[in-house]
């Protein structure tokens, strides 16, 4: 105690020595802005003849901050290899695929590459490279330089053009695309927004020579805890499509809601794959009227339900084909957490058409072994799927899984998972072994 009370003394009495300057540090690294994320997936399927081996690499890269700096980057692409080389089989094989098209056992797909530039203070956004035009109804990709010039707090215009994105397209010769776009903010917490758009598009495909110029309006408004949206489009100076959505929110009740209804005026035909790739491989889209109504609630914490109803009529004297018919869909789906480490949800679906009637049950049961490590169990019914990876298509496809996912550190996490699933082709095993790392 004599000893703390003496140091306590002395350090009075004694100056503080003079602030020194701290070490030179060292200077930033040129790498230190990156970051993004990796993942790899290693995938065996396998039916009672045959199997596949596949390996897949994904990794997206950001560069800067958007917030602060002037120069940014980002870059997103895929890597696949087929391992077991299975890709010239004779006769029908349940696991070909796109890549099966290509030579190599090795194919690889650039979603996103491109490089921002915001001058500070001026008002201009400049990107160019390959990009998706976001802010468009369709989501168009695109191999080329867009322009935005912010003319005041309330006014937003953009221009863009290049080539349009087909990924599995072998020339994009005699393929073109530009376009403009204004909006209008009329308060300045941009709770409000108007916009209209201009897109042109010529591709040249399997399909023919496709010229097409589509027109948009759209708006949204905020009020509290209500959203209104709605878009209106014209193809070709003739009336495509109408899209009115409501959101909104009663959150001392617990409540969430959604409504959307659709109107496709006319029937479509082939476009360009970049404006529309379902109605090319389709080729006929019928006119119809699309309603979805959405709803939530949760009763405490441990009880919530999630409902909704869709129904699609033709209109204008429309014929149903294989991929648009009339239909009614019910769907009612609780999640119960009984436990903090325990989750159940099931999902109920009751299909209405004028081909059939069915009803299909789904669930999913997660329970946290650890607090990095989940353990899941579950099961789904699909009446058409696409793979996420390899593009392949199945129908009625009915599957059980059982997964792990541990997660090694903050930044990286470990999966497995092996499911069954049966559907129109075969019954299927699939072993899938996934890692994943943001830095």
């Amino acid at each position: 105690m004599l000893k703390v009370l003496f140091l306590l003394l002395s350090s009075q009495e004694v100056p503080a020595p003079p602030p020194q300057a701290a070490p030179a540090s060292d200077p930033p690294s040129i790498l230190e802005p990156l970051y993004g994320t990796l993942r790899v997936k290693y995938r065996y399927r396998a039916t009672p003849q045959d199997s596949d081996t596949d390996l897949y690499e994904i990794v997206t890269l950001s560069y800067g901050n958007p917030e602060k700096d002037a120069v940014t980057a980002a870059l997103s692409a895929r890597l696949a290899e087929d391992l077991d080389g299975n890709r010239k089989v004779q006769g029908f094989y349940p696991f070909s695929s796109v890549d099966d098209r290509y030579r190599s056992f090795a194919t690889q797909r650039l979603y996103t590459a491109y490089l921002d530039l915001r001058p500070p203070d001026s008002g201009v956004f400049l990107r160019a490279g390959r990009q998706v035009l976001e802010e468009f109804p369709e989501a168009v990709s695109m191999d080329g330089g867009l322009f935005r010039y912010q003319a005041s707090s309330q006014v937003a215009l953009s221009l863009f053009g290049g080539l349009p994105v087909n990924l599995f397209e072998s020339s994009p010769a005699g393929d073109a695309m530009y376009g403009v776009s204004a909006e209008w903010a009329p308060t300045p917490d941009r709770q409000g927004r108007y916009r209209v758009e201009y897109l042109h598009l010529r591709d040249e495909n399997v399909f023919g020579l496709h010229r097409d110029d589509l027109v948009g309006f759209s708006l949204d408004e905020s009020a509290g805890f209500f959203n209104v949206h709605a878009r209106y489009t014209l193809l070709e100076g003739n009336s495509r499509d109408l899209v009115a959505r409501l959101t909104g929110a009663v959150p001392d009740a617990g409540f969430l809601f959604q409504f959307q209804g659709t109107y496709v005026f006319h029937r479509i035909e082939a476009l360009s794959y970049a404006l529309d790739p379902y109605a090319s491989f389709l080729m006929d889209l019928q006119p119809y009227l699309d309603l979805v109504l959405r709803a939530s609630k949760s009763f405490g914490e441990a009880v919530s339900l999630d409902a909704s109803f869709t129904a699609r009529q033709l209109v204008r004297n429309g014929v149903e084909t294989t991929y648009n018919h009339e239909f009614k869909r019910f769907e009612l789906a609780p999640t119960v957490n009984p436990f903090e480490t325990l989750s159940l949800r099931v999902s109920a679906d009751y299909w209405n058409s004028s081909a059939s009637d069915f009803w299909t049950i789904s669930g999913d049961l997660s329970w946290s072994l650890h607090r990095d490590i989940v353990l899941s169990a579950g099961t789904t019914y699909a009446l058409y799927s696409i793979d996420a990876f390899t593009g392949e298509e199945h129908e009625r496809v009915r599957s059980y899984s059982l997964a792990l996912k541990w997660k090694v550190t903050k930044a990286s996490s470990i999966e497995a998972r092996f499911s069954f699933e049966k559907n129109s082709v075969d019954s299927f095993r699939v072993l899938e072994v996934g890692f994943r790392h943001a830095f």
